[in-house]
């Protein structure tokens, strides 16, 4: 029994100084990832200004919201970086409203964004996470209809200003936003 109880000991300890050693290896490897902090301490990158990036995200969504509302695709399209993905939200309501419009929303409608957190992660770098809904009346209803998401979308700075690069939305809301 002794013999039993020094060995869960031994496996015990072996197991704390390996979980000890990830813990060293992951905060390492957090720090390596984060070059900006070298870069900063080293005096090579300047602060990235937060206030004048959250502007541009915030005018980019301004100017999104009014190319939905005016049908103005072409100037909707200006604000993607090259290579830009977007996954839009699925389910049967979305589906439906696809169906009323070749372009990505049908004739006269909107969409109002609310962000919920905007991330500056660095001088290239930025996201943003929040809820949006879109109002559309379908085709033959005399009502207006109104779909909800909740959405990240991913900024980058091209050097040509910041563009969204990756978006994701799901017609899932978080259990807050309902």
């Amino acid at each position: 029994m002794q013999k039993s109880a020094r060995f869960d000991a031994g496996i015990a300890i072996r197991v704390r100084r390996h979980v000890g050693l990830a813990a060293v290896v992951v905060a390492g490897g957090i720090v390596a990832c984060n070059p900006q902090q070298d870069q900063q301490r080293s005096g090579q990158v300047s602060p990235v200004d937060t206030v004048a990036v959250r502007a541009a995200i915030d005018s980019l969504r301004s100017a999104y919201m009014e190319g939905v509302a005016t049908g103005n695709y072409a100037a909707m399209g200006g604000m993607l970086a090259e290579g830009a993905v977007m996954v839009p939200p699925g389910g049967a309501q979305w589906d439906s409203m696809y169906a009323e419009s070749e372009l990505p929303f049908p004739p006269g409608a909107t969409i109002n964004i609310v962000p919920s957190e905007v991330h500056v992660a660095g001088p290239e770098w930025a996201f943003e996470y929040g809820n949006s809904t879109v109002t559309y009346t379908p085709k033959g209803a005399s009502e207006a209809r109104s779909l909800k998401d909740t959405y990240v979308i991913i900024f980058r700075n091209t050097g040509d200003g910041w563009k969204v690069y990756r978006e994701v939305a799901s017609s899932n809301l978080p259990p807050n936003a309902r």
